[in-house]
Formats: structure tokens, C-alpha cells, sequence
């Protein structure tokens, strides 16, 4: 690959093009595995794109390692870039700046240096990952395992601000953004435990109960009684697997009734950035399988154990599960908004597992669901229970939504500040 200035009509006021080699030695990690990791060492390290530290895991002190392939010592500003991926190219062109002295950098990383102070490593970082990714993608060779070389990236075109504070101030805005972002996850992923943890206390313990009783489920407040679903009001209902199920011609992206995919149904409930339907003649024809308001949807073929719920928000009104679902319909002994949460708690999730059967295409036997034994609540305790994990759940979905419209906002800053189509002062 040899170097051609392809940008210079549309380089911006006070920004310049130049090259990766211009700027940057480009060098590879060296050495380390996963065997030399040590609880008890004081390295951080980076192998196969994983930051190990001190307060983990971390590889044995440098000095005492006779080894010359122990790894190369990172200095302040090196920017990463993986140097293969089992998945696709793209994945290449994920840079990070690594602002911290002597860690050690094991192979399958290439490494850019700075050769003179003329840039920001942050800001060459974020304008590597988003400016040059489909670039740097092309960049990849291979098949199975992707692999980037560095004699690759030392050619690559890049425009950037004369002024270093420029530079400085692009990369602290679209910091402050990433920070934003990490906190938003983190009371994610939070919450997301708290919730975990509630089900389990909840749905075994109750609310407010101070004397129990053991049982074949276990220890359970004395008000509570246990009843398998066969012998419930709870009825599980297959999809229509007749000679009138819907062949491929059968589909369209708009018509009368959503027929669910795999696709629409995940551990978070429904989604439908994905959508097939059928005419509503097709839908007259089919015996079984269709959604009422106040559903359960459970994967049962495949992926086994994805639960969502049918109530007043989603907006199809005639949906049709597929042959890999069941439908769950709660009757007058539980209110639906409980089950759907039991169904999604950890007791339901550690059946799902033991009961699917088959490896290549798992399935979930409705006989041996019908025996699952389940606690039987007062109607009104089993509300009190759906509200709390409803108003949890609900702090999910808000910071869900939140890290959305950040990331959302990051990529635009991105495009408008690593372009220089917006400036910063600097």
C-alpha cells in the first residue's frame, strides 16, 4: 500500500493531512498467555485486547521474568489496535488510547507510538475508530481469524487539526460523552443485579411474612401454597403446527397479523425492528396460537426460555406465535403481570436450563413444564410483588434509554467534530 493524499481539497481551516508513519511507530506486542497471569503480581497487562489489573489479575513483576518475550512496556499515549478478530474486519478498527506507563502489551496488538508531540492519542484514537473504520476494516485479511498488520495502518490517510489543544478539546467533549455512557451503564448493569436479587427474596419470602414453611420448592411464607401448573389455572397453548402453518410465500413485511420470530422475542421481552405477517384470510385458517392481551410468550425451540408480555402497549393487535413458542395464559388464580415477572425470574431461568433438551436445536418439552411446581400467592400479594419489580424494571428501561440517546449523540459529535465541520475553541 503506498501513500497517496487523497483529502487535500477538503482538509479544513487550520487542519492538515499527514500519515499514520508520519506521525506514529508502529510495533506489535509481544509474547504473554493466559498461563503467566498472577493474582499475586504487580503488572498490569494487556492480552488479547483485555486490560488485566493489579486488583484482579496481573502478570508477575517484569523484573524477576527471565522471558525477553514478557511483553512490550507501554508508554503514556500508545493507542491500541486489535490486531485480529474471529467475528468480522470492522472489529479491526477498535483504537484506545492507553494513558498509563508499563503495562505490559502482549501480542495480537498493534501499537501506535508517537514520534513527535503532535497529537492527541485520545483524539487520534476516537478519529481512527470512527473516521477510518470501514478503512481499517478493508485492511483485515483472512477469513475465519481476520488478521490487520501493521505495514497496513502505517499508510493510512488521516486529517487532523494543526493545533494540539484543538485536538485536546475534541477528545475531552467526546471523553465527557464516554464517561457519561460508562456511569449510565453501570447503573444499568446495577440495577439490573438489584433486581436479580429482589426476584429471588420476592418471589421466595414474600412481603412481610415472618413465619414458614418448607415445601418441594422450598422454604415459603405459611399463607402461600404450591400448585404445579398442570394443576393451575395457567394453560399452555402451542402455535397452529398444522397443514395451514405459513410457508415462506405466506409472509410479507406489512398485513393483518404479525407472525412472531425468533427474532421478536428476547430476554428483554419483545422487538420489532424485525417483523413478518400474514393476511388475514391465512389468519382465519389457522387454529391456535394467537395472542390475547395479557399473554406470556415463551421461546420453547432453539432459544429456549426468552419471555415477553402481551399487554396494552404493543401495538399489533393479532399476533401469532411460531411453532418454537408457547403462549402462557395466566387464568383466574394469577395476575399476568406476576407470572410474566415469574416466568423472567432466576427460579424459571434455572428450569428452562435443566429441562431443554437437545443440543444443536434445544427444545423445552411442554409435558415436563406442565409439572414445574410454582408458589400459589394471594392475588393481592402477587400485585404487590409485580409492582415493586415493575418500578425496577422500569429504572432499567429509563437508563436503557438514556444510554441510547448518549451513544446516539456521541456518534454525532463524532461525525461533526472529527470531520472539523464543527470547530472548538480551543
Amino acid at each position: 500500500m503506498t501513500k497517496n493524499n487523497t483529502a487535500q481539497q477538503n482538509i479544513p481551516n487550520g487542519w492538515q493531512s499527514t500519515f499514520v508513519d508520519d506521525i506514529c511507530y508502529v510495533m506489535k506486542g509481544q509474547g504473554l498467555s493466559k498461563k503467566d497471569i498472577d493474582p499475586s503480581g504487580k503488572n498490569k497487562c494487556v492480552l488479547y485486547g483485555e486490560l488485566f489489573t493489579t486488583y484482579d489479575e496481573v502478570i508477575e513483576d517484569v523484573k524477576s521474568r527471565t522471558n525477553s518475550n514478557a511483553g512490550i512496556p507501554s508508554v503514556n499515549g500508545d493507542i491500541l489496535i486489535p490486531g485480529s478478530t474471529t467475528t468480522v474486519a470492522r472489529d479491526l478498527a477498535i483504537a484506545s488510547a492507553l494513558n498509563e506507563n508499563a503495562v505490559l502489551l502482549g501480542g495480537d496488538i498493534n501499537i501506535l507510538r508517537k514520534k513527535a508531540d503532535s497529537y492527541d492519542p485520545n483524539f487520534l484514537a476516537y478519529y481512527l475508530t470512527h473516521y477510518k473504520k470501514n478503512e481499517i476494516g478493508k485492511l483485515g485479511q483472512g477469513t475465519t481469524i481476520v488478521h490487520l498488520y501493521g505495514s497496513n495502518i502505517k499508510n493510512l490517510e488521516i486529517v487532523i487539526p494543526k493545533s494540539k489543544k484543538e485536538q485536546k478539546k475534541i477528545a475531552e467533549i467526546l471523553g465527557a460523552v464516554d464517561e457519561d455512557i460508562a456511569k449510565t451503564q453501570g447503573v444499568i448493569e446495577a440495577t439490573e443485579k438489584l433486581k436479580r436479587g429482589l426476584m429471588q427474596q420476592l418471589f421466595t419470602r414474600g412481603i412481610g411474612h415472618t413465619k414458614f414453611k418448607e415445601t418441594k420448592i422450598g422454604q415459603i411464607p405459611k399463607e402461600w401454597d404450591v400448585v404445579s401448573i398442570r394443576n393451575s389455572s395457567i394453560k399452555l397453548i402451542d402455535g397452529d403446527r398444522g397443514t395451514n402453518y405459513p410457508k415462506q410465500e405466506d409472509f410479507s413485511p406489512e398485513g393483518f397479523c404479525l407472525f412472531l420470530s425468533a427474532k421478536n422475542v428476547s430476554k428483554n421481552g419483545f422487538i420489532f425492528d424485525e417483523a413478518s405477517f400474514i393476511s388475514q384470510e391465512k389468519d382465519r385458517a389457522l387454529r391456535k396460537g394467537k395472542l390475547e392481551r395479557g399473554d406470556i410468550i415463551l421461546t420453547s425451540r432453539g432459544t429456549v426460555g426468552n419471555v415477553a408480555y402481551y399487554d396494552e402497549k404493543i401495538s399489533f393487535d393479532n399476533i401469532r406465535i411460531n411453532s418454537g413458542m408457547l403462549i402462557v395464559r395466566h387464568g383466574d388464580q394469577f395476575d399476568p403481570v406476576f407470572l410474566y415477572r415469574y416466568f423472567s425470574s432466576p427460579q424459571m431461568e434455572a428450569k428452562y436450563s435443566s429441562m431443554g433438551s437437545g443440543s444443536a436445536q434445544p427444545q423445552l418439552p411442554v409435558g415436563s413444564l406442565e409439572q414445574v411446581e410454582i408458589p400459589l400467592i394471594p392475588i393481592s400479594e402477587q400485585r404487590e410483588i409485580a409492582n415493586i419489580i415493575s418500578a425496577v424494571n422500569e429504572k432499567i428501561l429509563i437508563n436503557k434509554k438514556l444510554k441510547e440517546k448518549l451513544t446516539l449523540l456521541k456518534k454525532g459529535l463524532m461525525q461533526d467534530l472529527l470531520s472539523g465541520r464543527v470547530r472548538v475553541k480551543n
